[in-house]
């Protein structure tokens, strides 16, 4: 039985956490093509604290509900092959005017991905935009045919992942991170070198370790002025591909690096590489990710929280992604 009003995470300000409140609000109806899906858990990623202050390439106005992935089960369906999923536990994405964190949310049939019965409730909800951002970026490196990676924001999540994803495709890796006490972590995870930002001789150091490990290109979780110094330590030629603003400023770079160095920046969202790419790609992807590379994408869970604890949960998530994900449970 499929209740009339649910209880949801609603977003009323972009404020950020402050701005979420839990209200009882109407259970969305899926339309053809769509499935109604009963959230078990919702991710908490980088691009929700985003969405939650209106900075988000997708912007919903408030009231509206957040979260951009979870794991749950499709109860309902409306016209269409997602009949086909009703029974089965999945990981779902929506960017739609319902989210993930709710206790039902609708999505596209072609959105959700059945998921096999080892994998956790808590690895399901993250199996969909951080997995297929790693596995998107180690796949451009290797077309790219370099023979290292350079990334920031390392000890993170999805950092962690694309160490893992890379040495499992045979590249090395360079690894930024802000502190010392992470370096050991990430060496033994199979990062080729570990270059701390903090220390005085970073741009130094960073640069001695592209040219020792063949980096030819750089991953960009953080922007402002990490941007440039990114792209002054790799070799002329060479792309930085920045998707996302940790520090939330602006990418700064020198234009001479651009003008001499035949070097570029480009932006990379999820979202638009699926458009390009076509669900073929995707599928692929997504088989490697639950075979070929399961151990490479497994995320660390730090804690979960109820809905009503969300925002004290997002706000602990903020100050140290280093710690590992939170999942919210309805």
């Amino acid at each position: 039985m499929i209740p009339k009003t649910m209880r949801a995470l609603q977003l009323e300000s972009f404020d950020g956490p402050e701005g979420l409140h839990v209200r009882e609000v109407p259970t969305p109806t899926p339309r053809a093509g769509q499935v109604l899906v009963k959230i078990r858990t919702a991710a908490v990623n980088p691009s929700d604290l985003m969405f939650l202050r209106g900075r988000y390439g997708v912007r919903r106005e408030p009231p509206t509900i957040p979260g951009f992935e979870g794991c749950g089960d499709v109860v309902a369906a409306g016209s269409g092959l997602g009949a086909l999923l009703v029974g089965r536990r999945v990981a779902v994405a929506t960017q739609g005017s319902f989210g993930t964190w709710a206790e039902y949310t609708v999505a596209e049939a072609s959105t959700c991905l059945p998921l096999r019965a080892r994998i956790s409730d808590a690895q399901g909800a993250m199996m969909l935009v951080n997995p297929l951002t790693a596995w998107a970026l180690i796949d451009r490196a290797t077309r790219d045919g370099v023979k290292g990676v350079l990334l920031n924001a390392a000890n993170s999540a999805l950092g962690r992942m694309m160490i893992r994803t890379a040495r499992h495709r045979g590249l090395h890796v360079v690894a930024i991170v802000r502190t010392a006490q992470h370096v050991a972590a990430l060496q033994a995870l199979g990062a080729s070198a570990v270059v701390v930002s903090e220390e005085a001789d970073f741009a130094d150091a960073l640069k001695e370790a592209c040219v020792t490990h063949g980096c030819g290109i750089g991953f960009d979780a953080v922007a402002g002025k990490q941007t440039g110094q990114m792209l002054a330590a790799l070799p002329r030629g060479a792309r930085v591909l920045t998707y996302g603003a940790l520090s939330l400023e602006p990418v700064q770079v020198d234009v001479g690096t651009l003008l001499f160095g035949n070097r570029a920046v480009e932006g990379f969202w999820l979202t638009e590489w699926i458009r390009r790419r076509g669900m073929g790609t995707v599928i692929r992807a997504m088989v490697d990710i639950q075979t070929s590379l399961a151990d490479c994408m497994r995320t660390d869970v730090h804690a979960t929280y109820a809905f009503a604890d969300a925002a004290a949960g997002i706000r602990s998530y903020q100050d140290a992604m280093g710690a590992g994900k939170i999942v919210l449970k309805p």
